[in-house]
């Protein structure tokens, strides 16, 4: 048996020109290599001249293919455990302070194979779930272990600042103490902030002291490697009391991949005396890798790193683990492991950058001003997340978005956020238009009174000439809609945008069918002078209710079909409260049945103009032509220049339209 060692620097190259070497001097079992980016060329390479290769510590997913490398070993379980280790640690963290915040991560990567391999599989590890989002996979080329070259990475860091995550997983191959230290620079390094890093990072030391201080609660996956066996303990203590001058780093903090590679060693040594046990090395004859592969994938070692097994295509069968870094002790400690089988275990607290076991807040949100209806005033909330704003449609809100304010769109019951500190003044309006409105009712309630006590008590000839039936209907619609302004007032409300077009439509066909129905009595008396006629009210009454029934069947089809309602509706970029139509059309419903009844009440007024054409020679005390013909000229006014105006202008600035 013969040992030869060669170090190729990394060298791709160099790997390859040795295995040559190998194969010619008949060598058929290597162990090393250590990198990714050399195996994934020396494992073809053993493919064709069937040498058999056990690495330590390579990791990398992509090395998963007994296809192309079907002589290749490993004592690192593919990657693939430690991107569920990412995940299955953000899950639980996520479901114990909440989801917020702990939805999103960044990916940044070398571009080596190891980074891009790992975040490849950490992507689609994380495609398996729909609860976080990776928000950014950012690249960029690590040349430290070549020339020692710093990785520029501000624009990779940039785009992690834009993308607003909390967690940032770091799978790279080196230049970790540089890229904290300029991700910290970012303010992307903090107490609100998670760093995840792959084992090429967790498996090595920290010297940079800026760069430790840094890592304070720093992430890192790595195979799980059991505490306190015996074969684990006697190598530590072995280690601490060995002379440093012989074994580099000894009496000092033990890598994980010491352990692996004092591990790979003595699987070697296990596999070589099983070969002795079956007399194959007493053989003259060569052992193909095949057979030192197969002999291999065989064994069942207790080494310092755990239980030594491995599956069919030369993965290790071992969990992955999750550790802290702790800067005091300069140490990574495992705080969970996880594999498909026993799930996420918890091993101890994770020490946090805080220093503390306080689960880090990730839910970070921008401060900002709201206002609120109960107190009147703008108020400000500088944690972003203590207050939750309403929207408008709530029965009796309190905080809202502080551009509610002043903006002509009544949003709170109280409207304080359309009369504290406002140029337009809601309050004052609706009390203007109030008094004004309630003043006007006052006077058609006296008028009732006096046409009731001169009219049909004391009976008074010229109220009797002007029918006091039709005069109270008259008066009454009056009141009606007048009334029918308050339907506008204040907050809009389903209730009251129903009602609107029934109070003001009702009373305003009413007013017009009441003085069209005694006009008509005094045309047909008038037309026929020597003819004795007798139109009682009774009779014009059903002629009024004649021409108000049509608006009352299109009223009800309104209601049902394209039902008066209120909802949110975007009006100039912001979601209000406002009146609108629902039912089972929807918008444009309420329009085509508004314009349906306009048209109705303009073929009413038609009725009338010619009802006051008719009768304009009639003797003055009987003669009311004039009197119609004003309603109709201002109901045409009304309907012709006032109603589109406050179409047009109502859904941009409400308060111009009162």
């Amino acid at each position: 048996l013969m040992v030869k060692s060669y170090y190729h620097f990394g060298s791709a190259a160099g790997a390859i020109k040795r295995m040559l070497q190998y194969s010619e001097e008949g060598v058929y079992f290597v162990i090393g290599n250590y990198f990714v980016d050399n195996i994934k060329y020396t494992g073809s390479v053993g493919k064709v001249f069937d040498i058999a290769q056990l690495s330590a510590s390579v990791s990398s997913p992509i090395l998963s293919n007994d296809r192309e490398y079907p002589y290749f070993s490993r004592l690192a379980p593919p990657a693939t455990g430690q991107s569920k280790v990412i995940r299955e640690t953000i899950l639980n963290f996520a479901s114990i302070q909440g989801p917020r915040g702990w939805d999103r991560c960044a990916i940044i990567s070398t571009t080596d194979p190891y980074g891009v391999g790992l975040s490849e599989d950490f992507i689609e590890v994380m495609n398996e779930q729909d609860e976080i989002e990776i928000a950014t996979y950012q690249q960029f080329i690590y040349l430290g272990e070549i020339d020692g070259t710093k990785a520029d990475v501000q624009v990779e860091l940039r785009e992690i600042q834009d993308s607003k995550a909390r967690i940032i997983v770091a799978l790279i191959v080196g230049g970790y103490e540089d890229l904290i230290i300029d991700a910290n620079e970012f303010g992307l390094v903090g107490d609100s902030f998670v760093w995840f890093v792959g084992d090429s990072i967790s498996g090595n030391f920290l010297y940079n002291e800026e760069a430790i201080a840094l890592s304070r609660g720093l992430l890192g996956t790595f195979q799980y490697i059991p505490e306190g066996h015996k074969e684990r303990q006697y190598f530590d203590d072995l280690w601490l009391r060995s002379d440093p001058t012989i074994y580099y780093g000894a009496g000092e903090t033990v890598s994980p991949y010491y352990y692996l590679t004092y591990d790979m060693v003595l699987t070697s040594a296990i596999l070589i005396e099983e070969l002795d046990k079956q007399g194959l090395l007493d053989s003259e004859e060569v052992i193909p890798g095949r057979v030192w592969t197969n002999e291999l994938r065989k064994l069942s070692v207790n080494g310092t790193s755990g239980l030594i097994e491995f599956n069919s295509i030369g993965d290790r069968v071992q969990p992955a683990s999750g550790s802290f870094y702790d800067p005091d002790t300069r140490t990574w400690k495992e705080y969970a492991f996880y594999d498909d089988v026993q799930g996420y275990n918890k091993i101890r607290d994770v020490i946090w950058h805080s220093g503390t076991n306080e689960i880090p807040d990730l839910d970070i949100r921008e401060a900002f001003h709201y206002w609120s209806c109960h107190d009147g005033k703008k108020m400000f909330d500088p944690t972003g997340k203590s207050i939750s704003l309403h929207t408008p449609d709530g029965s009796d809100i309190d905080d809202i978005d502080e551009d509610y304010h002043c903006d002509q769109f009544i949003d709170c019951k109280n409207l304080s956020d359309e009369s504290n500190d406002c140029a337009s003044n809601y309050t004052v309006l609706f009390i203007v238009f109030g008094c004004i409105t309630g003043f006007m009712i006052l006077v058609c309630i006296l008028l009732i009174g006096l046409v009731i006590v001169y009219g049909l008590i004391l009976k008074y000839r010229r109220l009797r000439v002007a029918s006091p039936t039709f005069l109270l209907i008259l008066l009454v619609s009056t009141i009606i809609g007048y009334s029918s302004v308050y339907a506008w007032f204040g907050k809009p409300h389903p209730v009251a945008c129903g009602f609107q077009p029934w109070i003001l439509g009702l009373s305003t066909i009413s007013m017009i069918a009441a003085l069209c129905a005694k006009n008509f009595r005094i045309w047909r008396i008038f037309r026929y002078q020597n003819v004795k006629q007798r139109i009682s009210d009774l009779d014009l009454l059903v002629l009024w209710f004649a021409m108000i029934l049509p608006s009352l069947v299109i009223l009800v089809v309104w209601t049902i079909v394209s039902t008066p309602t209120a909802t949110m509706e975007d009006r100039g970029g912001e979601e209000h409260y406002v009146c609108t139509t629902g039912g089972f059309t929807g918008k444009p419903g309420g329009l085509i049945f508004f314009f349906i009844l306009v048209g109705y009440i303009a073929i009413v007024l038609m009725f009338g103009v010619i009802l006051s054409i008719l009768t304009r020679k009639v003797p003055t005390m009987f003669n009311e032509s004039k009197l119609l013909a004003i309603s109709i000229y201002n109901l045409v006014f009304f309907g012709c220049v006032i109603i589109p105006v406050v179409m047009v202008i109502n859904p941009i600035n409400p308060y111009a339209a009162w």
